[in-house]
C-alpha cells in the first residue's frame, strides 16, 4: 500500500517473543473461523497467518506513542484513518502488558508470562519470516525449524500500514525478518497444571495410595556399559587317570590293603606286567566303576586281575 512504512531496528529495540510461532502458520482465527483475505482483488480467499507477539520493555513514557518506534506507528494510523484513529476501538495491534482488563476469553494481559512491564506488539504476515543470527562475517540465515522459540529475545524488521477496512479500521504490523539476539526461559503455552485442581478431591472407597503387591512389576535388570562383563565359566579339566585315587577294597574302606600273594605265587619269580592290549576290544578293560583309574594304578596298589574282576572294576575283552 502507498502508506506502508518500514519499522526496523534500532528504532524498534530488542524484545522478547511472548506469543505465537515463527514457523507454524494458522488458517483459523481465535474463534476457530477460517481466515480469509478481507480486502482487494483476492478478498474472500483463504489465507495463512504467521503471528507472534513482541514484548518491549517500558521506559519512563506514559504511552507507547511517546517512544521512537511508537511515533512511527502512531503517524501511520492517523494518516490512514484521520477520524477513526481517535476511537478507543481502533486496532493499533499494541497492548499494555500491565493491563488488568480481561479480554473476550477472560484473560488479563498482566497474567500472561513476560507481559508485565512491557508494551506488546502483535506482528503477523502471510509468510513465515526469515530468521537470522549474527556472525563474525555478518548475518547468517538459519533454516532450522524452531531455532527461535517463545521466550527468546529477538529483533524485528517489518512494516506498518493501514488495514484499509472501514468497518474495523486499524493498522497492520507485518514482519519480514527476525534476528535472534539472546536466549531466555522458554514459554510453553497451554493450560496450567497448577490451576487444574488435581489432588484436592477425596479418594473413593477401595482406592489405595500404593499399588497392590500383585500389580507391582518385578524390576528388570538393565545392562550398564560401565559394568564389566562377567568372566566366562571355567573350563572343566578332565582328571589325569594316572593321578586318580584308586578306590579302596570294600573289605577295608580305611585304606587299600596290599593283598599278599599266595605261597605258590610267592615262590615264583615276579612276572612282568602283561603287555598292553593290542586294541580296546582285547585284554583287560576297566569299567566305569574304576572312575578313570588305569589298570596299572590298581596293580601298583596290590590289586590282582581276579580282585578287579570280582569287584567289578575290570572285565576281560
Amino acid at each position: 500500500m502507498a502508506d506502508r512504512v518500514n519499522i526496523n531496528p534500532p528504532q524498534l529495540p530488542v524484545g522478547r517473543m511472548v506469543m505465537g510461532s515463527l514457523y507454524k502458520g494458522s488458517t483459523t482465527d481465535a474463534e476457530g473461523k477460517p481466515l480469509v483475505i478481507k480486502n482487494g482483488p483476492n478478498a474472500g480467499q483463504s489465507r495463512t497467518n504467521f503471528f507472534f507477539a513482541l514484548a518491549i520493555p517500558k521506559g519512563a513514557e506514559q504511552h507507547w506513542a511517546e517512544t521512537s518506534w511508537g511515533a512511527i506507528i502512531w503517524a501511520v494510523g492517523h494518516k490512514a484513518f484521520p477520524q477513526a484513529a481517535q476511537s478507543p476501538s481502533f486496532a493499533w495491534k499494541i497492548e499494555n502488558g500491565d493491563s488488568a482488563v480481561p479480554n473476550k476469553r477472560g484473560r488479563k494481559p498482566c497474567d500472561n508470562e513476560g507481559w508485565k512491564g512491557h508494551w506488546i506488539l502483535k506482528f503477523s504476515g502471510g509468510f513465515a519470516p526469515k530468521v537470522y543470527r549474527p556472525d563474525a562475517s555478518g548475518m547468517v540465515q538459519v533454516m532450522e525449524v524452531d531455532y527461535v522459540k517463545p521466550g527468546y529475545f529477538i529483533e524485528v524488521a517489518g512494516t506498518v500500514d493501514g488495514n484499509g477496512s472501514q468497518s474495523q479500521p486499524g493498522i497492520y504490523l507485518n514482519h519480514s525478518m527476525i534476528c535472534l539476539r539472546g536466549y531466555g526461559p522458554e514459554i510453553v503455552f497451554g493450560p496450567d497444571v497448577n490451576e487444574a485442581g488435581f489432588g484436592q478431591s477425596a479418594l473413593p472407597a477401595g482406592a489405595s495410595m500404593t499399588p497392590a503387591a500383585s500389580t507391582v512389576p518385578m524390576p528388570v535388570p538393565v545392562p550398564s556399559a560401565t559394568v564389566a562383563a562377567a568372566p566366562p565359566p571355567p573350563i572343566p579339566v578332565q582328571p589325569n587317570p594316572q593321578f586318580l585315587q584308586v578306590p579302596a577294597n570294600p573289605s577295608s574302606p580305611a585304606a587299600i590293603p596290599a593283598i599278599p600273594p599266595s605261597p605258590a605265587v610267592a615262590a615264583a619269580p615276579p612276572t612282568p606286567p602283561p603287555p598292553a592290549p593290542a586294541s580296546p576290544s582285547s585284554g583287560p578293560q576297566m569299567t566305569a566303576k574304576a572312575a578313570g583309574a588305569s589298570y596299572q594304578a590298581f596293580i601298583s596298589a596290590g590289586w590282582t586281575q581276579a580282585n578287579l574282576i570280582a569287584e567289578g572294576y575290570m572285565t576281560m575283552g
